[in-house]
């Protein structure tokens, strides 16, 4: 009789692991022939740097999130979104474009946050996409605004003997390039761009917090908090990880049931790679990769200073050349 009835339990297993491979590619953490297939959550990483394409180790692409996001919103048995984000942010480009597709997914599904070690900059504006957020006490939030680095190496080619000589069409062409200081025109073209960041960022932190700007403006201006400090000025909602995270899309979503947290499987040709010493995600990115220039101008950021070193290729030349 027990050989029958786990017959039947393993044939049901399969039957609902099939179903759910043609829906979705969440799935549940560890296998489990009896929940598979069952109404649950998706667990969505935001991990360490993030930049547009496809993720890498180190950094969040915002191709594969927004992937994820399209594939929770339109699966029926995804009842609600874990957030699981630990990100000192990144570009501005990419982090819009994951907050704009939460955003949309959240009118139809709960979401709920939890951060980790940080949200900072980046990693906060895409957290507060979340109906609730939750942090440890001691986790890093904050260093909202916008930030551009423009290095110059100039004195130090002039002492070695190197000299740079650019041609330009257009009056601030080269404005970018790290073998000068900034023009005075040059330093408010870019104040320019990067206000206009800071202020689309309050607008949709405030949205996505359902606070005023005036409200937002208060701790926005570059400081950082820890959890406790943060809950106290309601920057989140309260204080703990994954389970009162679930509990809490439970509340919203009024139910007592049992709500397994899928992750998305990485598919065949990514676990081959990583198996043989390589990585199919990070195969996809290797053209970025191959671009990034060291002492390269950063860019308009929505990142906190304490991520800027994981910037591939900024302030570093690869270990062939000898420095680091």
């Amino acid at each position: 009789m027990a050989l029958a009835f786990s017959l039947i339990s393993l044939l049901i297993g399969i039957i609902q692991i099939g179903v759910q491979s043609r829906e979705s590619r969440f799935s549940t953490p560890t296998s489990n022939f009896l929940t598979a297939g069952q109404a649950g959550i998706a667990r969505i990483d935001i991990i360490g740097t993030i930049e547009d394409g496809y993720s890498s180790p180190g950094s969040t692409g915002a191709q594969d999130v927004v992937d994820q996001i399209e594939e929770a919103s339109q699966s029926a048995s995804i009842r609600g979104i874990l957030l699981y984000v630990n990100s000192p942010g990144g570009t501005v480009g990419a982090t819009r474009r994951i907050y704009d597709a939460l955003m949309e997914v959240r009118a139809k599904k709960p979401i709920v946050a939890v951060v980790t070690d940080v949200a900072a900059s980046g990693g906060y504006y895409i957290a507060s996409t979340a109906d609730a957020i939750f942090a440890y006490e001691s986790s890093i939030l904050g260093s909202i605004g916008a930030i551009a680095i423009h290095p110059n190496i100039g004195p130090f080619l002039d002492k070695h003997g190197v000299q740079i000589q650019t041609l330009t069409a257009g009056r601030y062409k080269d404005s970018s390039y790290p073998f000068r200081n900034l023009t005075e025109e040059e330093r408010q073209m870019y104040q320019q761009v990067l206000d206009d960041a800071y202020q689309q960022f309050l607008a949709d932190v405030a949205e996505g917090r359902k606070k005023s700007i005036k409200d937002v403006r208060e701790w926005a201006d570059g400081k950082i908090y820890s959890g406790r400090q943060a809950k106290a000025i309601q920057m989140i909602d309260d204080l703990g990880g994954e389970k009162e995270a679930v509990e809490k899309l439970k509340i919203i979503l009024k139910t007592d049931e049992d709500l397994p947290v899928y992750r998305v499987e990485p598919d065949f040709m990514d676990r081959f790679f990583a198996n043989v010493g390589g990585g199919g995600i990070q195969m996809r990115n290797a053209e970025s990769e191959i671009a990034a220039s060291p002492f390269r101008f950063s860019g308009v950021l929505y990142m906190a200073p304490m991520g800027l070193g994981q910037l591939p290729g900024w302030m570093a030349l690869d270990s062939a050349r000898g420095v680091r």
